[in-house]
């Protein structure tokens, strides 16, 4: 199964050029039938087009995804001891930390996603902080992150965290599904 954190996924990731079915598959963490009929889906509501190289945006995709805050691709990312699991699959989501109270629902999407949990910190006075909190990261994980991403005032970074790869995307998809939705105020 899909979700909308996975729409906007797809068409990012079509925003760099056309790709197959068997690389969203694998960049998702979903089956090929998943990804077949997600593909079906934004076929039929003219988000993206079929092409022998693969699938390539469409400029109503685009316009779609414009809706959203922007966001980066969804990347692995070491972290250490900041997450719960091995494995940690993070996206900076850009101006959205107003849609924050204290990274809970963050949390409880990515579990319910399939992952471990979720981390949530925000971009506050050139750091990143906890929601909620007036505490920041340990600065070396902290300048680590600020490289890694270079977030502006008021970002956020998701780190969906799980004992695979595969969890872990999973998990930050269902906490980008819940993000990016602007009825979702206040999270």
């Amino acid at each position: 199964m899909y979700t909308e954190g996975d729409v906007f996924i797809t068409l990012k990731l079509l925003q760099n050029g056309k790709i197959g079915r068997k690389k969203v598959s694998e960049y998702l963490g979903c089956g090929e039938a998943t990804v077949r009929t997600l593909f079906r889906k934004l076929e039929g509501q003219h988000l993206i087009a079929s092409t022998l190289q693969g699938q390539q945006i469409t400029e109503k995709g685009r316009a779609y995804l414009n809706t959203v805050p922007q966001f980066t691709l969804p990347r692995f990312i070491q972290v250490g001891d900041l997450t719960l699991s091995e494995f940690n699959m993070a996206s900076l989501i850009h101006g959205v930390s107003h849609r924050i109270k204290d990274g809970i629902q963050m949390r409880d999407a990515a579990i319910i996603s399939g992952a471990c949990g979720a981390t949530t910190l925000i971009s506050r006075g050139g750091t990143l902080q906890f929601p909620g909190e007036s505490s920041s990261l340990h600065p070396e994980k902290a300048r680590y992150l600020m490289d890694e991403f270079t977030p502006g005032e008021g970002d956020v970074l998701i780190i969906a965290t799980a004992d695979t790869e595969q969890k872990a995307m999973r998990g930050l998809s269902g906490c980008l599904k819940l993000i990016l939705k602007e009825k979702n105020e206040g999270l």
